[in-house]
């Protein structure tokens, strides 16, 4: 016995219409009465869901009769309902019982349907013989198919060389931070492959059974993108070094850089500003500025001085600050202390204690080793800040930001700077301008000078006012394309978080006004939390 749908049919008799339900054996399809109710409606019959229902429960698996209509019917010929799936990629076929004398179904009839509904690929005349040499009804039977698309892949690029700007110093077993072996830079020699092309695959067409192509979807195709002392090879796929020194990928393009080497940067040297590494072995002195598009590296210590680098800044010693030194690094900064600086870092900042600076961190704040303290000043990072220690005994003011993008609060102080000033300007024309005018009103004779002055300080004064518009309408564009979104980042203080230290979590903050000791602060609602460790 196979596994066969239920199915039903109409018996004509000579006291009325039935219907005969014939039960599904196997793991066949129990009947579906909706799609026997529609076609009954077609035939112009009314059926009782409960009748059939008891019916069929009345016979406990055995084929069973449901009269449906007083009247002798007419008899009813073999039929079918043709269906094309609306991305016409399949059409499905059910075929429906003809009454004991109603007419079977040709083949050549389902033939001529299927070419006046356009369908001309992929018919199955197999499928559709099989029933015609067996038939089952109440079926389910796909008589045609299209070829169906095989969907492309975006090509890609792969990187021979260390693309993560993340990796942290390792603590060591005494406790101090390795800040002289980071392995944050990554060399290369002349001639080296630094990147491959993997081409996209485009995929293929299909055709759907109504005979047009489909296509696959558009794929991307990859481009190199980098700077000098580099080539591309004659095949357009891979990425070759023209030099020997470090490769970076700084916003998918490849650089390739040789170091610049200097004992100290101070009067020797004047201030520098170079395309690539520079290597301090000695001390950056007060005063003096270094600029450089790679990563900057220097052993001792750097003093009141500007330093800034495309890639990571790394201070074997130390920062200075001196309350005018700046660090303004494109990825990360690594420095034994920092004291007395203001810091910007499109990465993370990694040191053994901060005091008194001014810090700002697209990502993490980490101050860890023997020391591990922020004192004073204040951290914003759009990640996480980690201290063993966080403000002092003495109560010193401590500003701990953390989930929101720093840059943004910069840019917006920025402008509101920016509109400030022109008002200030407007502020000062404004008086002059009046006294003038009014004069103008009472008749009072006045000089060219005064004249011309009226006529500048008017154009000026127009000029500011749509400035200041402008500004405006600036600065409210930028504020409301900010998205503000729940943050899952903490401040977690290993030690003791002392009184005098405040602690934002996206727009969220508390002051301390005891010690917590091993905790983590969350945001959770309105409020922050303070969680053991």
């Amino acid at each position: 016995m196979g596994d066969y749908n239920a199915y039903f049919r109409v018996t004509i008799k000579s006291d009325g219409t039935y219907v005969d339900l014939i039960p599904p054996t196997g793991e066949g399809e129990a009947l579906e009465f909706s799609e026997m109710q529609e076609y009954m409606q077609i035939h112009g019959f009314i059926i009782d869901k409960a009748a059939v229902a008891r019916a069929i429960k009345e016979a406990e698996g055995q084929p069973c009769s449901v009269k449906i209509d007083p009247r002798v019917s007419a008899e009813i010929p073999e039929s079918y309902r043709l269906d094309i799936a609306e991305d016409n990629m399949s059409c499905r076929v059910r075929f429906f019982a003809p009454s004991e004398k109603g007419a079977a179904l040709q083949k050549e009839e389902l033939i001529k349907d299927l070419k006046f509904k356009k369908v001309t690929f992929g018919i199955k005349n197999d499928v559709i013989d099989s029933f015609f040499n067996d038939r089952h009804y109440c079926t389910t039977y796909v008589i045609a198919e299209g070829k169906p698309v095989r969907e492309g892949t975006d090509g890609r690029i792969e990187y021979n060389f260390n693309t993560n700007p993340d990796l942290k110093p390792t603590l060591k077993e005494d406790g101090t931070v390795d800040f002289f072996n980071l392995n944050l830079i990554s060399p290369c020699k002349e001639g080296d492959v630094l990147a491959k092309l993997i081409p996209a695959d485009k995929g293929d067409d299909g055709v759907n059974i109504l005979g047009a192509y489909v296509s696959p979807k558009e794929v991307k195709e990859p481009k190199f993108g980098y700077g000098r002392n580099i080539k591309v090879s004659e095949d357009g796929l891979e990425l070759i070094s023209e030099i020997s020194g470090n490769v970076m990928l700084v916003e998918d393009k490849v650089f390739v850089s040789n170091i610049y080497e200097v004992n100290d940067v101070d009067t020797s040297t004047g201030n520098i500003e170079y395309d690539g590494d520079v290597h301090v072995r000695g001390n950056v002195n007060a005063g003096f500025s270094l600029k450089a598009t790679g990563n900057v590296e220097v052993r001792g210590v750097v003093e009141g001085a500007y330093v800034e680098a495309g890639g990571d800044i790394i201070i074997a010693r130390g920062m200075n600050g001196m309350s005018k030194g700046k660090l303004v690094a494109g990825r990360n900064v690594v420095s034994k202390f920092i004291e007395n600086s203001r810091v910007e870092a499109g990465g993370y900042i990694h040191s053994e204690a901060i005091l008194h600076s001014d810090i700002v961190s697209k990502s993490d704040v980490v101050v860890t080793g023997k020391k591990g303290f922020i004192t004073g000043g204040s951290i914003k990072a759009l990640g996480n800040v980690e201290a063993k220690i966080i403000g002092s005994t003495m109560g010193v003011d401590t500003d701990i930001q953390v989930g929101a993008d720093p840059t943004i609060k910069l840019k917006a102080a920025s402008m509101q700077q920016e509109i400030a000033e022109s008002n200030k300007k407007l502020n000062g024309i404004k008086p002059v301008l009046v006294t003038l005018t009014m004069r103008m009103k009472k008749g009072d004779k006045l000089t060219p000078d005064q004249l011309r002055t009226i006529k500048q300080l008017s154009e000026e004064y127009k000029n500011l006012n749509e400035q200041i518009e402008r500004q405006m309408d600036e600065y409210d564009k930028y504020m409301d394309s900010v998205e503000v979104s729940d943050t899952e980042s903490v401040v977690k203080v290993s030690d003791c978080a002392y009184p005098g230290t405040k602690i934002t979590i996206s727009e969220v903050y508390t002051q301390l006004k005891s010690p917590a000791q091993r905790a983590r602060f969350v945001k959770d609602g309105a409020d922050i939390r303070i969680k053991a460790l």
